[in-house]
């Protein structure tokens, strides 16, 4: 199995897509329930939901992978 392929059944993957929805709503919960000076503890829990998003990003870049290549070759 390909690459791109990994990445669309990750991306399809219900326990995959739960976990990763869980990891962060935890963070979302733990900018909502830090007090006012808490500030280095909702600074990093922003940091873990960007990192998050940018691995979810990534996969599906990898998964578009062979629809960019698929379509580059018709425009040649």
């Amino acid at each position: 199995m390909d690459k791109p392929q990994l990445a669309r059944n990750l991306l399809k993957d219900d326990f995959f897509l739960e976990v990763m929805d869980n990891l962060k709503n935890e963070q979302i919960s733990v900018i909502i329930n830090t007090s006012r000076d808490e500030t280095e503890q909702r600074e990093n829990a922003y940091s873990h939901i960007k990192t998050l998003e940018l691995l979810i990003g990534h996969l599906e870049g990898i998964a578009s992978e062979t629809k960019i290549k698929e379509k580059k070759w018709k425009i040649l």
